[in-house]
């Protein structure tokens, strides 16, 4: 029993994560037509900041002198002792919890601007290859660098829902993961359907002719890239606190392709469709990886789940090229259309034949 709402916890956890990714992709490309093939790098920034911060900011608090131990080395313990000082102090934690998501945001937009700035101008290929680049260098960074996460080592992080106890730890993060996704989907919806989605689309669609009416398409796109970078920060810092340690290697161009993927799955301009192919694509991961050591094929297993969703891809790309929820266009009333239709009933109904 135990170990099915182990399962539950972890699909809900993970589905919170990659909604934030496929929808901040889908704010980008989707609706703004911005390849951002560096997707790893903005969700890696979240992941950092909490890494790099949180038991730094936290061990003073818990009687800690960081200048008397290698961090590099004790930065387990160090977090331990950080964890068991925020069981004691719900409200600490909690606002450790949320200072750190914030920061996070905050530290994706502001490196989505940063890198994108150069290439913005640009056309869609030079983006997005620089944008590719720029997540690997700071991959690499991060791995090479050891004052900011320790190097190839990685380093743990406090728990901030230490406070509770077993299971229910697990299960109150997830919910609490999940309504944060959950606000953000309605928030970008919101912002998908407001007249700034609209120029969003029109830009995509052409960028020259929203030139002609004056629109500053350079400026757009990089607020574009603000907002799905920000929600790609604040993917990664909870994904952080879920794992509870950061690792470079964790943030690879792997990951910028399987949201990639949902997204395609789902369909590319429709938020509802990124919240599908993230669904997919979690539950399909989760079961995999609960199932496949008990499947025998005459390859190695761990690359089972990345065949399924090849194969997957090709399927959708195959029969459904706009995902399984395409987008739906924007109508708009004719009015000729409608009159025409009104005086054609007009004419039918017994009344106007008598007059």
């Amino acid at each position: 029993m135990i170990d099915i709402i182990r399962l539950l916890v972890d699909i809900i956890a993970f589905y919170a994560i990659y909604l934030l990714l496929s929808i901040s992709l889908n704010v980008e490309y989707g609706y703004a037509g911005i390849p951002n093939f560096g997707k790893a790098l903005f969700f890696a920034a979240g992941g950092f900041v909490v890494g790099s911060l949180t038991s730094r900011l936290l061990a003073p608090l818990a009687g800690i002198d960081l200048h008397q131990v290698n961090f590099k080395i004790y930065n387990v313990l160090i977090a331990t002792k950080v964890s068991q000082y925020l069981s004691g102090n719900i409200l600490l934690a909690l606002t450790a919890f949320i200072a750190m998501i914030i920061l996070g945001a905050i530290m994706g937009g502001l490196l989505g601007v940063v890198a994108s700035y150069p290439a913005i101008r640009l056309r869609e290929d030079y983006l997005a290859i620089t944008l590719l680049a720029a997540g690997e260098l700071a991959r690499i960074i991060a791995r090479n660098y050891d004052p900011l996460i320790c190097g190839t080592l990685g380093v743990s992080v406090p728990d901030p829902f230490a406070w509770l106890p077993g299971i229910q730890r697990s299960i109150v993060q997830a919910g609490i993961m999940m309504s944060i996704a959950v606000m953000v989907w309605l928030l970008v919806e919101r912002i998908a359907r407001s007249p700034f989605g609209r120029l969003l689309r029109a830009i995509r669609e052409d960028e020259r002719a929203a030139e002609v009416y004056g629109k500053n398409v350079a400026s757009i796109r990089m607020r574009a890239l603000l907002i799905g970078s920000s929600i790609a920060g604040l993917a990664g810092a909870i994904y952080a606190f879920y794992v509870g340690s950061v690792h470079a290697d964790d943030y690879t161009p792997i990951r910028t392709f399987i949201v990639w993927v949902m997204v395609v799955l789902g369909g590319a301009g429709n938020n509802a469709g990124a919240a599908l192919g993230s669904l997919v694509y979690v539950l399909s991961d989760r079961i995999i990886m609960q199932v496949k050591y008990y499947i025998t094929v005459p390859f190695d297993i761990n690359y089972l789940s990345y065949m399924a969703f090849g194969t997957l891809l090709i399927l959708v790309l195959m029969y459904r090229p706009k995902g399984i929820l395409p987008e739906k266009p924007s109508l708009t009333i004719d009015f000729s259309k409608v009159i025409s239709r009104l005086r054609e009933e007009a004419e039918a109904s017994p009344e106007g034949s008598g007059g």
